[in-house]
């Protein structure tokens, strides 16, 4: 596989309350992500995983380190969306204006890039079949619709400037085993059809076997461990990967 992004001894800190204090939310992180694999990133909350998500897609700016896209894939600062990545939250409400109709919201990235708004519309069916949702959704409200079709509609959302990555923020810690299971398989058969990459952003050890390619294990700040999955956990290296396998066993 070619690399799609590069992340380069990556920092991000801030001042704490106390005076002189230092929170290293993420701390020397180096990686590469590849083209059409899914990277799952994997630790407690509060290890920088999400820090990191912000900080890939612009949100935040590091305080030092690179992170640089190959290819044609752009930048997090250009003013298109077109093409970037795209970032699905843990809460899709976070995403979605509760007073739009489920047709704006899909398609609103593809408006801000300029597309008309008819055309815009023309293609919103589309996107929601891509996440096998029935086009009567549309006309609805958010509140109308239940956690797992939120979820299935955010990602849609992500999908409407063709990204070539999309990153997966804790989306299915608030879903029940059942939509859990089907958001995976959905994010597999997406990362097949759209030929794109996922980082998967996850506390939970249990969901990466069989979907993720490789694994980063991350602790306060730093990656411990990483490696393609399936030799990450059969042979975890660091005490703290050991520790989140027997948490997985017993509970």
């Amino acid at each position: 596989m070619s690399v799609l992004l590069q992340v380069e001894n990556v920092t991000k800190h801030y001042a704490g309350s106390v005076k002189g204090q230092t929170i290293r939310a993420v701390d020397g992180v180096t990686f590469e992500l590849e083209h059409n694999e899914i990277f799952a990133c994997i630790g407690e909350s509060g290890s920088g995983k999400s820090t990191l998500a912000e900080l890939i897609v612009g949100l935040q700016q590091p305080t030092s380190g690179t992170l640089t896209w190959l290819d044609d894939a752009r930048a997090p600062h250009m003013s298109k969306p077109t093409s970037q990545p795209q970032l699905v939250f843990q809460n899709p409400d976070r995403s979605m204006n509760p007073y739009w109709r489920i047709r704006d919201i899909v398609t609103e990235p593809m408006r801000l890039g300029g597309c008309p708004k008819r055309q815009a519309y023309a293609e919103a069916e589309q996107l929601l079949a891509k996440v096998k949702l029935s086009a009567d959704l549309l006309g609805r409200y958010p509140h109308e619709c239940s956690g797992g079709q939120k979820q299935r509609i955010a990602i849609a959302r992500a999908l409407s400037v063709s990204p070539k990555l999309l990153i997966a923020d804790e989306i299915t810690s608030a879903l029940d085993p059942s939509t859990e299971a089907e958001i995976l398989q959905l994010l597999l058969s997406l990362k097949q059809s759209e030929g794109m990459s996922i980082l998967y952003i996850t506390h939970r050890l249990e969901t990466i076997s069989g979907f993720a390619d490789r694994v980063a294990v991350m602790k306060n700040g730093a990656i411990l461990e990483m490696g393609e999955t399936d030799s990450v956990l059969a042979d975890p290296q660091s005490a703290y990967t050991i520790e989140l396998l027997r948490a997985v066993q017993y509970s």
